[in-house]
């Protein structure tokens, strides 16, 4: 099952590619698999989970079981809507619109709902406290919308969950699934860091496309890597293109997945006047679940879900599993 791709990953990211899109089903069997091989865990989320109905669909969706023992960070307006006695272990001081963030031990089984920090760098906090409190592993559920959750700063891994809520043209979910799985899988690289130092125009990076003026006298020297700190949107990999004559033998190395902010179509034009894109640092990918299921009743097969996400990802050159964890 999807417990043996877990092995070296001790925070992992659950993100989802819209609602409804079967991570939180992915999450509960990650809990119960890795709670058989006694493990205690850590819950946390980047906005709200394990509600009973989906508050826009209103559909059922599947809650959260937890065994005794486990760790949960939620918010405290969130710690009633569960079944289980707990004991509290903190309280975090990060506020959430359905109250204070508290960490508590759960002294039985039962369902949870998780409502957790909005921003990494409380993520990361809240990551710690968990881990500090005895966690083998930490949990973080979260959407695409958020793919800070990918930041290698945050998580070691990351499950990407896709489903049929997507989209109701089964290409368009394929497509955009293996897009962003081809992100988390970008090669990690690896120079030197004198050659890091002359391949931009300040602090020896490139700050943004304000720099380009710059920029431009430095890759007619023949910089062959060219280092771009923050997001590379959509704007800046236009402004590149202005000057793509000159890129053509530079690979553009981003900070991590997480900060390319790029639509599908303008990350190929990118690969199409550069030697590539790569990143700093890599975030793994572990899996990629598929759930055939649609809250708007637009449902795929779930046969031929998965296979057109495998033969997307071969297509792809990204070489991770895809499941269906409720269909195995």
């Amino acid at each position: 099952m999807i417990y043996e791709y877990m092995n070296g990953i001790k925070t992992l990211s659950v993100i989802g590619m819209c609602k409804n899109a079967g991570k939180t089903t992915v999450l509960n069997v990650l809990i119960e698999e890795c709670e058989k091989h006694d493990e205690i865990l850590g819950l946390t989320s980047i906005g709200r989970d394990g509600e009973r109905s989906d508050l826009v669909t209103n559909t059922k969706k599947p809650e959260i079981f937890v065994g005794r023992g486990t760790v949960i960070a939620t918010a405290e307006g969130l710690l009633k809507q569960g079944d289980i006695s707990m004991e509290i272990l903190s309280s975090t001081g990060q506020s959430t619109p359905m109250g204070e963030i508290i960490i508590v031990r759960a002294m039985s089984a039962g369902y949870v709902q998780l409502g957790g920090a909005s921003i990494t760098e409380h993520q990361q906090l809240i990551r710690d406290e968990l881990l500090g409190f005895g966690c083998d592993r930490v949990f973080i559920d979260g959407a695409i919308s958020r793919k800070s959750l990918g930041t290698p700063a945050l998580c070691d891994g990351v499950i990407l969950s896709s489903g049929a809520s997507y989209d109701p043209n089964i290409a368009v979910t394929v497509g955009d699934t293996a897009y962003f799985a081809r992100l988390f899988s970008l090669p990690v690289y690896s120079g030197e860091a004198s050659v890091m130092r002359y391949t931009a125009v300040r602090d020896g990076e490139l700050t943004g496309a304000n720099e380009l003026n710059e920029l431009i006298p430095v890759l007619r020297e023949g910089v062959k890597v060219l280092i771009v700190r923050g997001a590379v949107t959509d704007s800046t990999a236009s402004a590149l293109r202005n000057i793509g004559k000159l890129l053509k033998n530079t690979l553009i190395v981003a900070e991590d997945a997480s900060r390319l902010l790029l639509k599908p179509v303008m990350f190929e034009k990118l690969l199409g006047f550069t030697r590539g894109v790569s990143v700093l640092k890599g975030t793994r990918l572990a899996a990629v679940t598929v759930n055939p299921f649609s809250a708007y009743g637009t449902h795929y097969n779930k046969y031929e879900f998965k296979e057109r996400v495998e033969e997307a990802l071969r297509m792809a050159e990204v070489d991770v599993p895809v499941m269906d964890v409720k269909y195995v």
